[in-house]
């Protein structure tokens, strides 16, 4: 008997086969660049940790630490592929004691709704421990975002790193 709901189930040809919570069947996602994702993904060289997933391609360099205060250089895409490194590396920042995040955004090119997200919840962590996430260069579009959200009154949004460090 085929289980309902449970992705990966086989068909009478023996094709798995993809079935939402009704049981229907639906597509099969095909996601380009496939052989990217998986063990090997995510490579670290000295101090730049790079996340390729789906074609995409991020970067975080911390480019200085001084006590509790971090700059942390983040460019590519933030979305739903790679929001998740960008939470793990900024969450791991602030459970090592750097709870002043300086996050500069200046090489980010896009930030879907999952990219808000990690920084939401890597800002949440850093004032659970007296500290905050500041954000700089971030572009335009992206202000206008933070600014529709309303998420612009919850991060302190600078023009400069050395603004974000001195306040």
């Amino acid at each position: 008997m085929r289980c309902q709901g449970v992705a990966g189930d086989s068909d009478e040809r023996g094709k798995t086969v993809n079935t939402n919570v009704r049981g229907m069947s639906v597509p099969r996602r095909r996601r380009a660049g496939r052989e990217d994702v998986g063990a090997g993904a995510r490579v670290a060289h000295g101090g730049v940790r790079h996340c390729r997933a789906a074609g995409r391609a991020m970067t975080t360099t911390i480019v200085r630490r001084h006590g509790a205060s971090v700059v942390v250089r983040i460019g590519g895409e933030i979305d739903v592929h790679t929001a998740g490194e960008l939470r793990t590396v900024l969450l791991a920042l602030v459970d090592g004691g750097h709870t002043h995040i300086v996050a500069d955004l200046a090489g980010v090119g896009f930030c879907d709704a999952a990219g808000l997200g990690a920084l939401v919840a890597v800002n949440n962590r850093a004032r659970e421990h007296g500290g905050a996430l500041r954000l700089t260069g971030v572009r335009p579009a992206q202000r206008r975002i933070l600014r529709i959200t309303r998420l612009d009154q919850l991060f302190r949004l600078y023009d400069s790193v050395d603004d974000a460090l001195t306040s």
